[in-house]
């Protein structure tokens, strides 16, 4: 098969923008917003106290500075919006043309000076690029948010869909942790967007059940408290060298551990939140590329915890962080994307709570871990309020109505300002200044401006060169998240290490064959071809790992029908060769109809050379009582007189649909376990179902026989637990822990799944 260079994978990632020859005031509306050497146009946002849009503004109540010098404005233009109900009054302007987009059966050249039209709410109809108000891509942070926060954004989310989106929307729902098939499309029906909210699902493996940071006491505080407490044993009851016990002062230790309780308390694992943080914002730069080739400026809603950006001297992973951050901020103002965030932990207090460890803590240190908690929450709000502000949006913080902000965010969309200006030669000299600020003002007082606050030096970020037609569809299926699903993929990736293989994902590839075109041939006999793409993306967004192929399927008779109504399953390997969390991404392509499917997910591969106790992802399979009943008593296999059932392995660990009553066996690997000299390790295992956090079944602790295996590094495991009858249609998650006694250490691995009837 002929292979295409996938480094123009990494090309199509830096998001494109065309380039004016002459400058002009009066862009199509399809390309809004310039950034090129020819001309700088600024998308600005200008509302009053109340939030509503400013109409009626012109060139002369504009000052607009970049790097501190006043520039020359060459055009002003006022887009409307009358959409959603907001109402927005006429656009008047002085050494300007005036234009704008006519929507809801308003021109605006019909609209006097100072006249306040409101749009008239209209029949629901088919969304066509002539048609469309508003494009809003809502992102959903579901990799760093905590149980509550996941809870009242689907919540917030169902409520604008049913009350706040308006005809002519345009409309994804994105979360960050992978893709979710058809529903990443952008949209106006209502139930595919409704059908993606409920897919959003709280992420145990990444994410932590309290928003706020848990206040407990550090070892270090224990020692301390032990120490003093003895101090006060030794001294009698006449003495007190800790000058505790009249409260006289302070226990020195909240002055001298300040700091590094500090960051005991912000995270146990800083690197590992760093990396997720680094995920999540590559996640936000797949959206925006894909916003990229829509028409005018477009709007993303992040729903977040937040992310910590600060930086310091010895490049820690937050700078690291802080620095994707100005690429995702560049990327989405040369595509014409303005950014409204909104931190999902809402208004908190940050007083000790209930679920807080407050034993024995110690004096002094209360109100200071307060502080501290205080501190963290303002931190990781940081993030949000930078790439906001950098793109022109707004951060909603401390809230707990987020409709209210997404009304508002709305509401600013109704009209915006476009100002124009010939840049100088040095406005794209990289080697005198990487970044040019810009300020924009507004003369009239008690007004609010909203703008990009600048660009990079670097110039026109160029796309690919000339794709061949095949090769195109699969790049781009692959790199946007708003690629066409004309074939319906489902894909689970499980990390593995083997033997001989080393570190791969396991890829179980689901395909549905009514979406491939099939050919008879004789005999019977129908095949269909079709391509398979995998790429394994850093946190950089550059391919680390890929795998390509092309494959035949040939099937008839009672097969053939089979295969139609269950699909088909194929096992694709790609090795990794680093830890790390990576965005894994697969697309197919039937090779007769030309139609593309894409999916993906968020994977973390954990270093085996670390030598922790660690557990492969999750095989499963779902069987009847009675089934599993003959497979306990040794009935089922290929042997003489034995019963032979079909698997279905590979269908249920890509789908993971299981029925009450029913038995879900699992299978999995054990690395690095200690075992004794020349022995097998000595494990034990236990299995839960959790729905909700909450303990719904409970299998035994079982001790692990692997005395027929010959690998102490590799021990496989397999098991089953009951799904009883009780349980409701739903989601649930298995939670799988083995204890290493040797090696005094235990590990976990969950696998999500759904009860369906």
């Amino acid at each position: 098969m002929k292979k295409f260079p996938l480094v123009l994978v990494a090309l199509a990632l830096f998001v494109s923008i065309s380039y004016s020859q002459q400058p002009t005031a009066t862009p199509p509306e399809d390309q809004i917003v310039r950034i090129s050497t020819d001309l700088i146009q600024i998308d600005v946002t200008v509302t009053d106290k109340n939030g509503k849009v400013v109409p009626g503004l012109g060139m002369d109540d504009f000052e607009v500075f970049e790097n501190g010098v006043k520039q020359n404005l060459s055009g002003l233009q006022f887009m409307t919006r009358s959409v959603g109900g907001a109402t927005i009054g006429g656009s008047t302007s002085r050494g300007a043309t005036v234009d704008g987009v006519a929507v809801g059966g308003y021109s605006p050249s019909a609209v006097k000076p100072g006249e306040n039209v409101t749009a008239t709410p209209q029949k629901a109809a088919a969304t066509t690029p002539g048609s469309t108000r508003r494009t809003i891509a809502i992102v959903v942070d579901d990799l760093t948010m905590s149980f509550g926060s996941v809870y009242y954004a689907r919540q917030a989310l169902r409520k604008f869909v049913d009350q706040q989106m308006q005809p002519g929307d345009l409309v994804a729902i994105i979360r960050t942790t992978g893709s979710i098939g058809a529903l990443q499309q952008f949209t106006s029906d209502k139930a595919l967007l409704i059908a993606a909210i409920d897919a959003i699902r709280w992420q145990p493996l990444t994410s932590e059940v309290e928003a706020l940071v848990p206040v407990g006491q550090t070892a270090r505080e224990t020692t301390e408290r032990f120490t003093s407490e003895s101090n006060l044993v030794a001294a009698g009851s006449d003495g007190d060298p800790t000058g505790r016990l009249d409260n006289k002062k302070v226990h020195e230790s909240v002055t001298q551990t300040k700091a590094r309780d500090f960051n005991d308390l912000k995270t146990s694992n800083p690197i590992q939140t760093g990396m997720y943080a680094q995920a999540s914002i590559g996640a936000r730069r797949y959206v925006v590329q894909g916003m990229n080739d829509l028409p005018g400026r477009k709007v993303m809603m992040l729903f977040s915890d937040g992310f910590d950006i600060t930086q310091d001297s010895s490049k820690s992973r937050t700078s690291v962080v802080y620095e994707m951050l100005q690429d995702l901020v560049e990327y989405a103002n040369r595509s014409s994307v303005v950014v409204y965030t909104f931190d999902t932990r809402g208004l908190k207090s940050m007083s000790i709570q209930a679920s807080d460890s407050t034993y024995e803590i110690i004096d002094g240190h209360r109100g200071q871990k307060e502080k501290m908690r205080t501190d963290d929450f303002k931190d990781k709000q940081d993030g949000l309020v930078y790439l906001a502000k950098q793109t022109g949006g707004q951060a909603l913080l401390d809230s707990n109505d987020l409709n209210w902000g997404i009304q508002r965010s709305l509401d600013e969309q109704a009209g915006y300002y476009l100002l124009a200006y010939v840049p100088g030669a040095d406005s794209f000299d990289a080697s005198k200044r990487k970044f040019n600020k810009l300020e924009v003002k507004v003369k009239q007082p008690g007004l609010k401006v909203a703008y990009r606050t600048g660009f990079f030096s670097s110039g026109p970020i160029e796309t690919a060169t000339a794709i061949a037609g095949n090769q195109a569809e699969i790049i781009k299926a692959l790199t946007s998240p708003f690629a066409t699903n004309q074939i319906s993929v489902n894909s689970n990736s499980m990390f593995v290490d083997e033997a001989t293989g080393g570190t791969q994902m396991r890829s179980f590839i689901h395909i549905d064959p009514k979406d491939l075109t099939f050919t008879d041939v004789p005999d019977g006999w129908k095949t269909a071809s079709f391509n398979i793409v995998a790429v394994a993306f850093g946190n950089n967004g550059v391919p680390i790992e890929q795998k390509e192929a092309e494959y035949m399927i040939k099937a008839k008779g009672p097969t053939f029908d089979t295969m139609m109504q269950k699909g088909f399953v194929y096992v694709l390997m790609v090795p990794i060769k680093s830890a790390g969390v990576y965005q894994y991404r697969v697309a197919v392509r039937d090779k007769t109809s030309g139609k593309v499917g894409s999916t993906g997910q968020i994977i973390e591969v954990p270093d085996l050379g670390k030598r922790k106790l660690t557990l492969s992802n999750i095989f499963a399979e779902n069987v009847s009582m009675s089934v599993w009943q003959n497979i306990a008593a040794g009935k089922v296999g290929n042997g003489p007189g034995q019963l032979q059932v079909p698997s279905t392995l590979l269908y249920d660990t890509v789908l993971r649909k299981f029925v009450a009553g029913s038995v879900l066996r699992y299978g999995f690997e054990v690395y690095n376990a200690k075992g004794e000299v020349q022995s097998m390790p000595k494990l034990e295992t236990q299995a839960q179902i959790l729905q909700n956090d909450r303990v719904v079944v409970e299998g035994n602790l079982n001790k692990i026989d692997s005395s027929a295996q010959t690998d102490p590094k590799h021990v496989k495991v397999s098991g089953a637990i009951m799904l009883k009858d009780t349980l409701q249609p739903g989601d649930y998650l298995l939670k799988l822990t083995v204890s290493d006694r040797a090696g005094k250490q235990t590990a976990t691995q969950v696998f999500p799944f759904e009860i369906v009837k």
